[in-house]
Formats: structure tokens, sequence, C-alpha cells
């Protein structure tokens, strides 16, 4: 340190306390005199070598009073002499802190008066006047949370002594060696190699503006965690340079907009520079540390007093942590100039302890960003358990419960919405527990929307997510929310310790670090006390973990599975693949693993949760779960199993098919206690595979088909879901009546005449009639129009939309002069949703349809022919109408006399329209017959059968 030096000038001590008690005169006008005999009688050894004397270093243990590391105090000053520092620094600091400083003797009589007329204002001490020199007094030699009259009087004194006895210069160079800078950087040396990775010598005026503003409140005006805090304080320093006369206005208002660029990276040339091997888990004992001993304002004592601070630590999953963590075939590659980040907590969650923690990879060894406990970032469908299937679970639903999986358009505030599976897939009716095994994401919109929006943010906000945003343009009281679609994010940490109350039978435990702190003399000053509340059923939390469970299973979390116990968790990718994530759980702990770029942006390739963050889950939790016996779940003794319908979520009815029962989990109280009746039998043609109509030549067969509660359609859906159709539409009942035989198979003879006005030959209307034999109690009659002809009938042009049409006559009133109408009709089942095909399209005004022209059945004629030493069968026939489209089905059967269906139809693949076929698929030794049926296209009618033709195959020699 710098050494004492002489000086011209030599004051008697007694006149420096007569000096200092008529300047107290000024201070402390109306303190009793009492005040100041106290102050002298309990005055410190005014010996000024005290300046040299530093602090004691913290150590840090682990959870079985093992060293772990230490938090940096003398270690992390590097004393350093006033050239070599600077000018831009030793300018700023006089700027903010004591502009008078070279012309004062140690106390500044105008900063006093002003700090006076304040503290009597307000009754106690809210403002100091101290100079330089009193503050590095207050450092070195007294106790600075000390804040009364008699402490500031013993600090003028000794101030007033110290500047009688060392130059300016000299007391420049103890402050700055000796001032704390935030982040364990004691001095400026410090400070400039923790901040920008340089020499104090090399600050420039940017720099040393913003660590000048730091000295005042390191914690507050940290760049590294308050950036926009340090910005502000920095334009405070640029504007008392300006007052001091070292900048002109102009040149200050530019150096406010320079951003902050920090350099963190360890300086190689400091050989003071401690490392602690788990940064990242120290970095948050430290936020702890001084949030529980209440240091946010005098961060500094936490490397200077001593301490003793006993952590939750586990060395052995730390250690496997940092192994992962350091091997970076563990990770995705990231880009040229920057890898994927990750992060990783594990916690206890019946206690909330957090065995290991590391909040990046390449950690430098000092205290940085720790994106474990700050980063805040979208926790995607991890996020589905705490907003959606937690809270539903907890208003009674079931992992049974059923959600339809086709896409919907939502009304939003910012406009319409429609949100999409991850793999494009839409799987129709599907359970809750599917949902969440596949990580489905229109299934969890619908039950968030179902339940509540309110309630999925009051669940997460519960389960102790507090960065949820409540109002304002951009909250979370929405649907997104769902998808983990969050305003600012969520932490690892946060994340994690919500998961754990899952796995703790619904009871949240408050995650700490800290298990005690002691004194440098051994005395304990802080003891953690368990934080825990219930926030959800025990029931609730077993059917979650038992649906976590299929995911880990069977579902996105597969590569996460442990061999020798049961692990529950949930995978997370956000929809551009920013943020990915796995969280899980076995009966002993919790984990959460997290990757992305610092700056949001998308990851290349195929990263996700399932194949990128379940890894190195599995590999931490393998170690971290040696030794420890292997156990199950616990499941409550209200928790019941029971069969149910897989379609409806209800108990199997009759037609249930064997295939859709299922046995699943519930809350006792509120087992289903209702029949399925989501299955319906219907009568259908045995040629077709459609619907039976009366004209059908055989006997109907009797299938049972899924009828869904709500018909889906993707009318109304945006262009790039127009070709989506659910899974299990194949399960549903035929759409179409049997189309080879019915003539009655739509609504037929439709006809229209024009309706004018009395006084004129203009058309005002359209009256039409049709005819259906297929009519029942629940049909109604959609009523299709266009000017154009040929024209397929769609949601676009239906008229009569808000009415309910009955019966077969039908006005449209509102047509437009001089232009030419097309109409269709189309019978529906408004019970079921079955509709018949379209009607024959007629035109306004427009002749009744020759429907009466019959049909000849086609004339059959086959032939044998051999191409290239394969026999072929050449099939031709006669057209049953010189008139008409038609389309043809061909028939074929080894028995004589057949019945024709849909079982013995060929030709399938492609549509017949020309009156021949060559059936290719003959066998040497057989006999074949065949029949031709003819469909009218136009009038939607059919030939009767062809003759049928019998054709027998050599055998082969």
């Amino acid at each position: 340190m710098v050494r004492k030096k002489s000086k011209k000038r030599k004051v008697n001590i007694y006149r420096v306390i007569i000096l200092t008690i008529i300047v107290l005169g000024v201070i402390m006008s109306g303190v009793t005199l009492g005040v100041v005999g106290g102050a002298l009688k309990n005055m410190p050894n005014l010996d000024a070598s005290s300046l040299g004397e530093y602090a004691i270093t913290s150590i840090i243990y682990d959870k079985d009073g093992e060293y772990v590391g230490k938090l940096h105090g003398t270690e992390n000053r590097i004393e350093v002499k006033l050239e070599n520092i600077s000018p831009h620094m030793i300018d700023a600091v006089v700027a903010i802190e004591d502009q008078r400083f070279f012309k004062h003797h140690g106390v500044d009589l105008y900063r006093i008066a002003g700090a006076f007329v304040a503290n009597l204002k307000s009754g106690r001490i809210v403002q100091g006047g101290s100079t330089i020199t009193q503050q590095l007094v207050g450092y070195a030699m007294l106790d600075r949370s000390e804040k009364t009259y008699t402490r500031k009087l013993q600090e003028a004194i000794i101030a007033i002594k110290v500047d009688n006895d060392y130059s300016k210069e000299e007391i420049l160079e103890f402050y700055l060696n000796h001032v704390y800078f935030g982040h364990g950087a004691y001095g400026i040396e410090a400070a400039a190699n923790t901040y920008f990775g340089k020499s104090a010598k090399d600050l420039t005026l940017a720099e040393s503006a913003m660590l000048a503003g730091v000295i005042q409140n390191p914690y507050k005006h940290s760049p590294i965690l308050h950036p926009e805090a340090a910005k502000k304080r920095r334009a405070v320093v640029l504007n008392a340079l300006v007052e001091y006369g070292k900048l002109t206005q102009e040149e200050a208002d530019q150096l406010k907009d320079t951003p902050i660029e920090l350099n963190t990276q360890t300086n190689k040339n400091n050989k003071q520079q401690v490392n602690n091997k788990y940064q990242s888990f120290i970095d948050h004992v430290v936020e702890e540390a001084i949030n529980k001993l209440k240091l946010e304002d005098n961060e500094g004592k936490l490397y200077t007093e001593g301490y003793r601070i006993y952590t939750t630590l586990d060395q052995k999953i730390q250690s496997k942590m940092e192994e992962v963590y350091n091997n970076p075939e563990n990770f995705p590659a990231g880009t040229r100039n920057e890898i994927i980040q990750s992060a990783m907590v594990v916690l206890d969650p019946h206690t909330g302890e957090i065995k290991a923690l590391i909040g990046g990879r390449n950690q430098e060894g000092k205290r940085s960003f720790n994106r474990a406990t700050q980063a805040l970032r979208q926790p995607g469908s991890a996020f589905k358990p705490i907003a959606v299937y937690g809270p539903a679970l907890e208003k009674g639903y079931s992992p049974a419960t059923v959600i339809d999986d086709y896409p919907e358009v939502y009304q939003l505030s910012s406009g319409t919405k429609t949100f999409r599976n991850y793999d494009n897939r839409y799987r129709g009716l599907i359970s809750m527990r599917t949902a969440i095994q596949y990580s489905v994401n229109v299934a969890a919109v619908k039950m968030l929307q179902e339940i509540g929006v309110s309630e999925g943010f009051k669940f997460a906000e519960n389960l102790g997510i507090s960065s949820l945003v409540a109002s304002g343009s951009a909250n979370d009281l929405g649907l997104s929310l769902a998808l983990g679609g969050l305003t600012k994010g969520v932490t690892p940490l946060e994340l994690t310790a919500a998961y754990g109350a899952f796995a703790n039978q619904g009871v949240y435990v408050e995650p700490f670090v800290i298990n005690k702190i002691e004194d440098r003399n051994g005395n304990v000053i802080y003891e953690h006390k368990t934080q825990k509340r219930v926030v959800m059923s025990e029931e609730t939390a077993y059917l979650m973990t038992s649906m976590l469970q299929t995911v880990v299973e069977q579902g996105t979390g597969t590569r996460a599975r442990l061999s020798d116990r049961p692990v529950a968790g949930k995978t997370g990718t956000t929809s551009d693949t920013k943020d990915v994530w796995f969280v899980g759980y076995t009966p002993e702990l919790v984990a959460a693993v997290w990757l992305g770029y610092d700056e949001p942006r998308t990851m290349s390739g195929v990263v996700g949760g399932g194949a990128n963050a379940g890894p190195i889950w599995k590999k931490v939790m393998e170690t971290a779960h040696e030794g420890l016996p292997s156990s199950q779940f616990k499941r409550p003794s209200n928790i019941v199993s029971m069969a149910v319908d897989y379609k409806s979520g209800l108990l199997p009815s009759e037609l249930t098919p064997q295939e859709f029962i299922v046995t699943e989990l519930f809350h006792k109280d509120f087992v289903p206690k209702e029949t399925s009746n989501v299955w319906v039998e219907a009568q259908i043609c045995p040629m077709t595979g459609q619907l039976y109509t009366n004209n059908c030549p055989t006997p109907p067969t009797t299938g049972v088909f899924l009828k869904r509660p709500q018909p889906w359609s993707n009318e109304g859906l945006p262009k790039e879901f127009q070709n989506a159709v659910p899974e299990d539409a194949h399960l549903e009942v035929p759409s179409q009546y049997c189309t080879l035989h019915g003539s009655s198979a739509s609504p037929v003879n439709l006809i229209g005449e024009a309706i004018m006005h009395e006084d004129s030959n203009i058309i005002k209307g359209a009256k039409l009639t049709w005819a259906w034999s297929e009519a029942n109690a629940n049909t109604v009659y959609h009523i299709y129009r266009s000017t154009e002809p040929g024209f397929i009938p769609n949601a676009g042009n239906r008229i009569a939309r808000d009415q309910e049409i009955t019966s077969n006559t039908f006005i449209d009133d509102t047509i437009e002069p001089g232009k030419k109408y097309y109409y269709r009709v189309i019978a529906v089942d408004k019970l079921s949703g079955i509709q018949s095909p379209a009607s024959n399209e007629i035109t306004i005004p427009n002749e009744k349809q020759q429907t009466d022209r019959a049909l000849k059945p086609p004339k059959l004629q086959a032939k044998a022919i051999t191409v290239d030493n394969r026999i072929q069968i050449h099939l031709t026939w006669s057209k049953p109408h010189p008139q008409g489209d038609f389309t043809y089905y061909v028939f074929r059967s080894e028995e004589p006399g057949f019945q024709p269906n849909v079982n013995n139809q060929i030709g399938t693949e492609n549509i017949i329209k020309s009156p021949s076929y060559i059936d290719t698929d003959i066998e040497p030794g057989k006999t074949y017959h065949y029949l031709v049926v003819a469909h009218d296209i136009n009038l939607n009618r059919q030939s009767p059968l062809s003759n049928q033709v019998t054709v027998k195959i050599p055998a082969s020699e």
C-alpha cells in the first residue's frame, strides 16, 4: 500500500479537535454536547495505518460441511499506483463523489450544510455530506452501517487527520484501491478487470464513468445484473463531469448513448483471480446470501466479513453436471461464432434444497449472468402441465377426458388465430393422457379455453411462476398461455420448483440454496426455515404424474428414461425452436434442462426437448440417483381405476368396439357415471360400403360407427388447414348414400320456375322444388347457388344459411335482374351430420329435367388375349343410352351367378369412363365371371346389371 508521506505543514491534534468541534457547530446544530463528548470519548485510534488493513474472506461449504469455495476478499483486490490509473477514472470519481476534494481539508463544510438541511427535514440521516477522505475513513476504520451523528463526528475528526498526514494523491490512491465495485471486485484494478477485462490505466472515459457510478451502490448499479440502472447512473456521472469542467454538455450527451460493452472474460494477466469450480452454484449462493442478510445496500460485506456459508450443494451431482456441460458432444452444434447455451437445476422436491445448478456452458470461474436463475425463456409445451392439465385435473377432469384434436379458429383481441400441432397431425377424439403424451397443441388450447384462462393463470402463479403478466397491452391472460407463449418467460429454477409440487403430492416447497450462515466467530446469523404450501390435491398430483410417466414411457420424452426407477416428465419446444426443454422428476428428485441461444433465435437442424434436453437430463440424473433405493410414486387411496370408452371418456356402451375400451385412473369423486353415446349403428350397402338406399339390390349390412359430438369441418379454416382431416375420420358413419344403386341417393328431379313481377317481364325470384325418398324427421336441406355452370357446392355458395329448410320447396327472392343462376340441393341429417350427394344442377328459367329417359343394361363381351406370354381379358360393352355421361363399375367372381358388391369390384384404382376394361390379374386354370353396371353422372342414376360373361383360362403347360 502507499506509504505515509511527510508534508510541509504540521497540525496539532488538539487544534484538529477544536476545528472539528467548530465544524460540528454547523453540522450538528441542536445536538447536545453529550453527543460530542461521547464521540470524543469513544474515538478509535487515530493511527491511519489501518487504511492498509483489508477484509476476511467468506467460505462456502456443501451439504456435508465440506469446503466448496470462497468469496473473494483480499484475493480479488489488485493494488495499483495512482499513476497507473486512467486520468478519466480519477476525474469521474472526483466529479461524482467530491468535486471540492482538492480544496477542502478532509471535511467539506458546504456539503455538510446541504446534507444537514436534508437530514433536519426528515428527522433522520438520509443524505451524507461525506468527502472522499471521509468515505475512505468509513471503509477502513469505522462501521459504515452505523448512521449516527456520533459516527459522523468521529469520521470527520479522523478525515481531517488523514488529510493532514497524507497528500491528496495518496488519499485518492488509498480510496481507489479500497472502494468496492461489486461482483467481488475491490479496488479499481480488480474492477477494470472484472467488468472490462483490462487494466485500470486503459479505461476509457465511458468505462470510467460507469465504474464511478457503481461505487454508490454496487448491487443496484451493476451493469451485469441491472444494465439499465447502470446506464442511468453513468449518465449522472457524465453530467457531474460537465459540472466539474471536464466535459462539454455535447460530449456528455454523446457518451450517454454509448452502449455498455462489457468483457467479463477472465483477464489472463490477473494472477490474483480466484476461480471457483462451481461458479453458477456459488453465484446463486451469493444472491441468496445478499437477500437473507439484507446486504443489498452493502454487498461488499459478504466478501469481507469472514462468513461461513453452509449450502445444499451435492458435489457428486454438481460434478457430473459440470462434466456433462464441459463436453460439447452433449449439445447440438451452434454457429461459427456462438454456441447453443444451456442451464440445468436439480432439487429435492420434498425439502426445496437445490442439489446442483449450472447457469451456462463455458463458465469462466467468476460471477456472471446465471441462466438457471436469471434467464427468462419461453417454456413451450413444458408449460402445459402447469397452465392447462394441472388446473383441469384439479377441477375434476381426468386423464380420460376427451378433447377433439382438430383445428379451430379463435377470435382474439389481435385478430383470428388457428393453432397447429408441431407434427401437423390431427388425431381426432383423444384422451387428455394422449394429448400430453404427444404434446398436442390443439388439445391443450381447447382444454384451457374450457377451464378458463384465468384458472390456468392462477394455478401457474400458485406454483411459484412469478414472471407472469396479468395486465397491460401485452399480458399472459390469453390462450397462448396453454403453449407456454409468455410475455416474459420463466426461469429454469422456477419451472423446476413448479414441477416439484407434482412430485411432492401437491405441496410446493420454496427452493433454497443456503442452510445456515455463521459469522467469523461461529455465531449463527441466519438459518433456513422451510416455506411450503399446498397448491393442489394429492390426487391431482398423482394423476398428473401418471400422465407424465406416459410421456416418458411412450411419448416425446422416451430418451430421458431411467432403467431402475419411474420417471415423469415433459418436453418443451417452442414453435420456432428458439427454446427447448425437458423437465422431469422421480420420487426423489426433480430437474429441468433448457437449451437455446442467449439472444433468442432459431436453432438450426433437428433440435428438440426430447432429442437434446432429455439425454442431458438422463446423464446427470443417473449419477444423482446412484446409491438411492428405487421407489414408486405414492398412490393416494382415493385413486381408482376403471374401464372406459376411449372416444368419450364415459362408461363403455354395448356398441363400444373392444379396441376402444381402456383402463384409466380417476379420483373416486369424479368417476364417470354416464354411458358412452359416441357409437351408432348404420345400414351399409355391401357392394359400395356407402349408406344403404332403397335401391340397393342386396340386403344391407349393419356397421358400428363413430358419431362425433361436434362434426368436424374445414369450413372457415385458413388455407394451410384446408387439407386437415382428423385421423379417426375413417371410423365415422359414411358421408354418402350409395352412388352405385341409388337414384334416390341425392335429392332428384330438382326443377325451378321463375317468379315474375306482376307488371313486368322482370324476374323477381326463383321457386325450387325437388324430391328425395330418404327424407325423415331429421332431414334439412342446404341450397347452393352460383352464376357459373358446373359449380361445386361449398360454404361460399350456400344461400339461406340462417334458415332451417325442411320442406322440398324453396323460394329464392335475393336474385339480381339480368343474372343467370344455377342451383343444386343437398340433404343433411341434422343429428348425425350425414350429407347426401348434391342434386342435379338446374338454371332458371328451365324445363323439368328428362329423368324418364330409360337406361338399358350394358351388353358385355369378353375375350382372352395373350400379350408377352401373359393372358389378359379384354372386356367391352355398350353404352346404356346414346346421350349422357357415364362411369362404369366392373365386378368379377370365380362363382357363377354372383351378386356384385364392394368386395368383388375390380378396376377401382381409376374411374372407368370408357366402355372397356383390361383385366391383367389372371391366373391360369381358373374361370372368371364378369358383370358391369353403368352410372349416369348427370342424372345420378344407374343402369340395370349387364349380362354375365364367363371366361375359362387354360392351365399352364
